[in-house]
């Protein structure tokens, strides 16, 4: 969709040559890096929420779309959003493309088959139970597949709900005592004990992929995948059966709902490029204009430009699971997440201690007291 609007682009202005670039999302972030450190970046990047802080952290490689309001008309976008989500202070670090919110994708058949109603009253009880309930059923399904990614989303969205704080706050110190999180660890090692999700021996291979590259999704062996609402539209077109989403658990006593909402993908433009105010023009047409709209369609998630959704909802270009995650996700939103809890090393640690504790290398409780050491050095390092 992406090289399709590329190539309308180019035959409305003939003197324009773009050139897109595919890349694993796994290696993407230390690819950019690399080519920032380089001079090499391209003219415009595509970032997620995710690497914000860090990017402005090293120097603010990208133009501050702030300075760009004469050349990008940013009327149609939720400019309180973009500014939380996607910068800092007076420094916007690009602009949202669409806009996301995470949730539950599932089989349609293998729940019903089971016995199980899945609704947007779910908690992590209620998950708990009907996983179980799936696994006494057939021995060889289990409720639930969550990527390297989403664990580390589980995590943070319980302890938010826990505590109504961030994961790491603003003043770098954790957002949880040893209690809260020694309990999140006990909620991943039941949900492997019990088989609500496989074993990790079975699903690190494939913790880099979305449900659309899964096979044991696409046979049906997994009957839930926790998604953002922008990778809705491949996992359908992949999979061979019907599927419907449902919002993300939250508990009832929650301090905070937690939900995850966020820009899904952030189009900045490289401050040493050569080309900015054509990069400019380009990132105007492709939010703005009607063709691109109906080129890109929701394959870059709910766009953020109000009149995008219009148009597609009017043309029935939008998928409506994509529309409905979304729009069950932002009352429940947790709001943006810390800069520090977004961090990229802050997140390696946690997911070194996920890896140990679904490989019963560490219990609980171990996994609660090296992490919280862990992240404590770390957090010390970034004071400095």
């Amino acid at each position: 969709a992406t090289l399709a609007a590329i190539d309308l682009y180019t035959q409305k202005y003939p003197n324009v040559k773009i050139e897109g670039e595919y890349g694993a999302f796994g290696n993407y972030y230390q690819k950019l890096l690399t080519q920032l450190a380089g001079g090499t970046a391209p003219d415009i990047v595509q970032i997620d929420y995710k690497f914000v802080h860090d990017l402005i952290v090293q120097g603010k490689p990208f133009v501050n779309m702030n300075t760009m309001t004469n050349k990008i008309d940013m009327s149609g976008l939720d400019m309180k959003f973009a500014k939380e989500q996607c910068g800092e202070g007076d420094y916007l670090i690009g602009l949202p493309e669409g806009i996301n919110g995470m949730g539950l994708i599932y089989n349609v058949q293998v729940l019903k088959d089971a016995g199980i109603s899945i609704d947007n009253n779910w908690d992590w009880d209620k998950l708990m139970d009907a996983g179980i309930k799936l696994r006494q059923f057939d021995k060889n399904k289990n409720l639930l597949f969550l990527t390297n990614d989403h664990y580390g989303f589980l995590v943070k969205t319980q302890i938010k709900q826990k505590t109504g704080n961030n994961f790491i706050k603003d003043d770098y110190t954790l957002g949880f005592q040893r209690n809260d999180i020694v309990d999140v660890f006990k909620y991943i090692k039941d949900m492997t004990d019990k088989g609500v999700v496989p074993p990790f021996e079975e699903s690190v291979p494939f913790e880099g992929v979305y449900a659309d590259q899964n096979p044991n999704w696409l046979s049906g062996k997994y009957a839930i995948f926790a998604t953002s609402a922008s990778i809705i539209p491949s996992i359908t077109k992949a999979s061979k059966f019907p599927v419907d989403v449902a919002r993300y658990p939250v508990p009832k006593d929650a301090k905070n709902p937690g939900i995850i909402t966020s820009p899904s993908m952030i189009l900045s433009i490289y401050n040493k490029s050569a080309n900015i105010d054509e990069a400019a023009k380009f990132i105007n047409w492709l939010m703005n204009d009607k063709d691109a709209i109906m080129a890109i369609t929701d394959t870059r998630g709910l766009p953020a430009v109000k009149n995008a959704r219009t148009i597609l909802t009017e043309a029935k270009k939008v998928d409506p699971n994509i529309t409905k995650m979304v729009e069950e996700a932002l009352p429940f939103s947790g709001g943006s997440e810390s800069p520090l809890s977004t961090n990229q090393e802050i997140d390696t640690i946690l997911k070194d201690y996920i890896h140990k504790l679904g490989y019963r290398k560490l219990t609980p409780e171990q996994a609660a007291d090296s992490l919280i050491k862990d992240l404590g050095d770390k957090l010390k390092e970034f004071k400095k």
